[in-house]
């Protein structure tokens, strides 16, 4: 059952080890697969495997329904971080397979108030979670014990069925995602070409409405390099788009909604070049 809140997880259990699995920004869905796969193989204990079901740097959809199968075949329980899925995705808890957990925010495509999100959990795992605050709904079972805040102010969650409403009755959720996703296309067409990205460069398993160019090298290297490009760009140009950066590469993230037009990325891709020349003027005069 859907429920908004933040969770501490079982109130008690034992030591946490973690398996790591470096993927380049590029990698096929069978190719991550196999790479978790290897890495959840490798013999240490694994309680938890967190997977992010659309990846916030690199705008990719992740094979989550395999990746939950691959965890659970080590007797590991898998969270899903699907902060983008919702109004995005279809059904991003159909997407998610057999995950024993997953949340995801609201106020991002599904256009809630910041602050919503939803948090579901498999079966009788969900009375294993509790608020991180107890507050006077303690005693009640998953959800309410979430809902049941003392003084938190539900006016934002209460919001979120409508504003989920909106969209089906206006565009019609199917129609909007198709129109975001083709959206997305002509952004990353408009940039790629000013940036002068290879076809080879863009990024397969895209989010259906966010795309990704890469930066010339040198730029966003850094997580504090891709942050002030980022503000750079918005203080330029208008534009919030976010630059990221995976494995020292930068990239420029776009994303796409309803009040989005084709002109909003060609007034981005006009003013782009001279950021990226003011990005470079400053980092040469930033002493080695």
């Amino acid at each position: 059952m859907p429920s908004p809140g933040r969770s501490n997880g079982p109130r008690a259990g034992t030591g946490r080890t973690s398996a790591g699995c470096v993927c380049r920004w590029g990698p096929t869905r069978g190719e991550i697969t196999e790479r978790v796969g290897a890495a959840l193989a490798e013999g240490r204990p694994v309680s938890l495997l967190v997977v992010d079901q659309i990846t916030s740097a690199t705008a990719r959809v992740l094979p989550v329904a395999a990746l939950v199968s691959a965890a659970h075949g080590v007797g590991a329980r898998v969270l899903v971080d699907g902060a983008h899925g919702p109004g995005m995705l279809a059904d991003p808890l159909a997407h998610a397979g057999a995950a024993d957990y997953w949340v995801g925010n609201l106020h991002k495509w599904a256009c809630a108030p910041r602050g919503t999100a939803a948090l579901v959990a498999r079966g009788a795992l969900a009375q294993e979670l509790h608020p991180v605050i107890d507050s006077w709904g303690a005693p009640e079972p998953f959800p309410r014990r979430f809902d049941h805040q003392g003084t938190v102010d539900l006016t934002a969650w209460l919001a979120a069925p409508a504003a989920l409403d909106l969209i089906e009755r206006r565009y019609g959720w199917d129609a909007a995602r198709g129109r975001m996703e083709q959206l997305a296309d002509e952004a990353q067409g408009i940039l790629a070409r000013v940036l002068a990205a290879e076809a080879a460069e863009l990024t397969a398993c895209q989010a259906p409405a966010m795309r990704l160019v890469p930066l010339p090298p040198g730029l966003a290297g850094t997580q504090e390099a891709a942050h002030a490009l980022q503000r750079l760009v918005s203080a330029r140009t208008g534009c919030d788009a976010a630059c990221t950066t995976w494995n020292g590469r930068g990239f420029l993230r776009l994303s796409a909604h309803l009040y989005n037009t084709s002109d909003d990325y060609a007034h981005l891709a006009e003013h782009l070049p001279a950021c990226l020349e003011e990005a470079r003027s400053r980092s040469a005069d930033v002493p080695a």
